[in-house]
């Protein structure tokens, strides 16, 4: 259904492409987290995808507690597979093999929509270890946020995520270099990964 309307055309562009060709159109698009206030979203890509490690996140913060929230979950309870889409292509783009959706637990609803659409997209050969038939690997999963850290900030968020308590790290080293579990980690907002695909 999803691919019916034209879905998945980013992402079967992006396993055809260098992984830097990715990134670069990403940094072209001039797209910025937080609504166009924020860090630009290719430039965050670029530190991961150049940052040697056997490992690599791909974190979707859904729980930023602010006016957003709304258009979020409107993403996720709406149209999930663009936000898949847009982490798998992140995947791709930085060498990613996994992926973590952090939604807050008073979305029930858009909790239940991303893991049926998480199923629905392993599946269909959208998410695991030949992602489209390509040799990249990612896939994801969805966590629900205890809500017990500082709403928004990235390396609580990370903490959260690693099962510690939702405390402020001291930066450096930034997550794009040393995240989740110390691993070059892509941090974005809903919005920004919705808007890959497009």
């Amino acid at each position: 259904h999803y691919k019916a309307h034209g879905g998945l055309k980013g992402l079967q562009n992006a396993v055809a492409m260098a992984p830097a060709e990715i990134v670069k159109q990403v940094i072209e698009s001039g797209l910025r987290g937080r609504g166009g206030a924020g860090f630009p979203t290719g430039i965050k890509w670029k530190t991961v995808l150049d940052t040697t490690a056997d490992k690599k996140y791909i974190v979707c913060n859904a729980d930023e507690g602010d006016s957003a929230t709304f258009a979020d979950r409107m993403i996720m309870e709406g149209d999930p597979f663009v936000l898949i889409e847009g982490m798998a292509i992140a995947g791709v783009a930085t060498g990613a093999t996994k992926g973590f959706v952090y939604i807050r637990s008073e979305y029930p609803h858009a909790v239940a929509m991303m893991q049926k659409a998480v199923e629905v997209a392993r599946e269909a050969g959208l998410l695991g270890v030949n992602v489209l038939g390509s040799p990249n690997a990612f896939d994801m999963e969805i966590r629900v946020g205890a809500g017990a850290y500082v709403c928004g900030e990235e390396t609580s968020l990370l903490n959260s995520l690693e099962g510690k308590r939702g405390v402020v790290r001291a930066k450096p080293p930034l997550p794009a270099i040393q995240g989740l579990f110390g691993k070059p980690t892509v941090i974005n907002n809903v919005i920004s990964l919705a808007s890959v695909p497009v």
